[in-house]
């Protein structure tokens, strides 16, 4: 603004000069001083609207441009929002299971009774709860770093990979009826799917066992050997100890390691709200190789097997009496797509309660070993009846049935007067089953022994028992014997 008034004063005396010049040159008078000031603060005006008015126009195209710029920043804020919602709405599928389900890379949660799962498709990890009377949850396991602390790990040959996200290991999670699942994919290597299934100790009560079952899977196309642990990192003992108990020392506060279970059983960590027991012995738990007490950083080193050293406290470098416990079991040879699973059992309880781990073992020993038994008998009843012979020593209607039954043994199967049988529960509930309708089909030793194995799957589930299907199945199956025997 001050340079055009100086151009402004400038273009007076110019003007000025101009004037007196013209003047003279027509011998007419100059103008006077009130006329001199008159003209120039014409021509100052009049530079002064020509500047003001370049000055509108500029501030103009400064406004538009600035309000341009402000509406193409608000589409490209409105883009990238819309494309952060369409990417959170897009289902990221880590895996497909035939029989299991879709595995996604999210976080899932699920409370089963009075235990809480909380799985981390992003990171790999896991965090367990028990949850007490007043619905207040206790963690059983270290919570730092997102729980990575505590983890499975698989080796294939000499190679071990930590199973979580830094390696380039595909992760995915769903949630279960009984609980949640957790995949673990090492590109054309292999798969390990861990399953946390929550059941209860007793009939009565809520779901106070967690059964965790890891399954590996050969996803080479060579034959390979595999090995698997589980690395948990519990705290739950580590203030006012001891860290640890089993049933055979009551108190563990230093390096332990452990080969034999059948006295030792279980390992235990707890303290006044919540407690945890990790069963290592009997009914379907898979023998362990090594069981091993140590520090946490000692046993997240890649040793496959720690190196503990009896009696050393738990402190190392970096933590001071931070406990944790490392189940290692034995490694196995995979042809491509054959697998192996380990399985083990954590019984919790808080507010002070002592877990119902070894009640439940015992319970669990006995029903299995009266499946097996009844598995047994009923396997033996087939066999007795059907005896499989060579196809071209027989006649074509014998040819059909795949089957010859012996003279011998039809005796030993009763006799049903009205053409039906009955399966009976210990109820007192009959089903009758028309041997009229079992075709030549079902005349095989196949079919009768998927039969029989469907019988046991059934029985073997109490949470799902359809007792309507295991009579119907069973009636069937008694249907078949009949009809063999009559042939």
């Amino acid at each position: 603004m001050r340079a055009g008034k100086i151009s402004a004063g400038l273009a007076g005396i110019l003007f000025l000069c101009c004037t007196a010049a013209f003047c003279a040159a027509a011998d007419e008078s100059l103008p006077t001083g009130d006329e001199f000031i008159e003209i120039q603060e014409r021509v100052t005006n009049a530079s002064s609207k020509k500047a003001l008015k370049r000055q509108e126009k500029e501030a103009k195209r400064q406004s538009e441009k600035a309000k341009k710029e402000a509406e193409a920043a608000l589409k490209k804020e409105e883009k990238t929002k819309q494309k952060e919602t369409e990417k959170s709405k897009k289902i990221n599928i880590a895996e497909l299971i035939s029989n299991e389900g879709i595995f996604q890379s999210k976080t899932v949660e699920n409370q089963v009774g009075d235990i809480r799962l909380l799985l981390k498709g992003n990171v790999g990890s896991f965090q367990i709860y028990t949850v007490n009377k007043e619905a207040m949850r206790q963690p059983l396991l270290a919570g730092y770093d997102e729980f990575t602390s505590s983890f499975f790990s698989l080796r294939a040959g000499k190679k071990e990979y930590k199973l979580s996200n830094n390696i380039g290991i595909v992760i995915g999670t769903r949630k279960t009826d009984v609980g949640a699942q957790m995949v673990y994919v090492v590109p054309k290597l292999a798969r390990v799917l861990v399953r946390f299934e929550c059941i209860k100790s007793g009939e009565n009560g809520n779901a106070d066992i967690l059964k965790v079952n890891a399954v590996v899977r050969n996803r080479s196309k060579r034959t390979e050997v595999f090995a698997l642990k589980n690395v948990l990192d519990t705290f739950l003992g580590e203030q006012k100890g001891p860290h640890f108990s089993t049933a055979d020392d009551i108190a563990v506060n230093s390096e332990m390691q452990y080969r034999k279970f059948d006295r030792m059983k279980w390992i235990c960590s707890a303290n006044s709200k919540a407690s945890m027991q990790i069963l290592l012995h009997g009914a379907d738990i898979t023998p362990p190789e090594v069981v091993s007490l140590g520090n946490k950083d000692l046993l997240a080193l890649p040793s496959w097997i720690p190196q503990v050293v009896r009696s050393r406290t738990f402190d190392s470098v970096l933590s001071y009496n931070n406990s944790a416990v490392c189940i290692n079991w034995e490694e196995k040879r995979l042809a491509p797509e054959e697998e192996f699973s380990c399985t083990y059992y954590i019984a919790m309880a808080s507010d002070g309660e002592t877990p119902a781990g070894e009640e439940f073992i015992a319970t669990l020993e006995k029903r299995l070993k009266a499946e097996q038994s009844s598995s047994a008998e009923k396997e033996k009843a087939v066999k007795d009846s059907i005896t499989f012979i060579d196809t071209d020593s027989i006649s074509l209607s014998q040819q059909d049935f795949g089957v010859y039954v012996s003279e011998k043994t039809v005796s030993d199967v009763p006799e049903v007067v009205s053409g039906q049988t009955e399966a009976t529960s210990g109820s007192g509930e009959f089903v009758p089953f028309d041997i009229e309708t079992i075709g030549a089909e079902k005349l095989n030793y196949q079919y009768i022994q998927s039969l029989i194995d469907r019988i046991n799957s059934l029985e073997g589930d109490d949470q799902n028992l359809d007792r309507n299907e295991l009579l119907r199945l069973n009636a069937e199956l008694d249907a078949i014997l009949e009809k063999l025997r009559q042939m």
